[in-house]
């Protein structure tokens, strides 16, 4: 039985549409502070760049923070 640990950063922001929307870094830098996340977050919903059908995905910064993940494998053939 292996175990392996995987950590992503997830930033989560409300879109034009009021629903929230996950942009997540799977190499994300450990260790970042909340001041540095807040500002690219405050930075990133400026700008404006991720639109789909009609939407604004990235507006107004919700939550930052690093999730791990663990698998544990218990079969394999």
């Amino acid at each position: 039985m292996t175990n392996t640990e995987k950590a992503v950063l997830q930033l989560r922001f409300k879109g034009t549409d009021d629903k929230v929307h996950t942009f997540s870094f799977p190499k994300a830098v450990a260790g970042l502070t909340t001041e540095t996340i807040a500002e690219a977050m405050n930075t990133i919903g400026t700008l404006n760049l991720f639109n789909r059908k009609g939407v604004t995905l990235y507006v107004t910064a919700v939550s930052g923070a690093y999730v791990k993940t663990t698998t544990q494998a218990l079969y394999t053939a």
